[in-house]
């Protein structure tokens, strides 16, 4: 099977990174040589593209910021499933339980 590897010029035009740049987080490690890069994965690249010209941070710094952010967006996900859980766990709790009972009359 043959499998398509995207080259960082094209890369960069999805991205709007310069070449240099792309060939530079390649090195780094931080982008793998994808076949085909995901939305996933392009909108990750424009982060690293805002992140180095609105701030002017290293590289270094980028893959920091990226890897705290991948770690929040964990945190917040695991939040919102513990917060479902609870509130499953409630409304069972609120749940009214029928007892079927037999009314026995005394007489004395």
């Amino acid at each position: 099977m043959l499998i398509r590897r995207i080259n960082p010029e094209t890369l960069a035009a999805q991205t709007g990174l310069p070449v240099e740049v792309i060939q530079e987080l390649i090195d780094l490690g931080l982008i793998g040589t994808l076949p085909e890069p995901t939305e996933t994965d392009l909108r990750e690249l424009r982060r690293v593209r805002r992140l180095i010209d609105t701030l002017g941070l290293s590289h270094e710094a980028v893959d920091v910021i990226l890897q705290m952010r991948r770690r929040l967006v964990a945190l917040q996900n695991e939040v919102a499933q513990l917060r479902m859980e609870l509130s499953e766990r409630h409304r069972v709790e609120r749940t009214s339980v029928w007892i079927e009972a037999e009314w026995v009359e005394t007489r004395e």
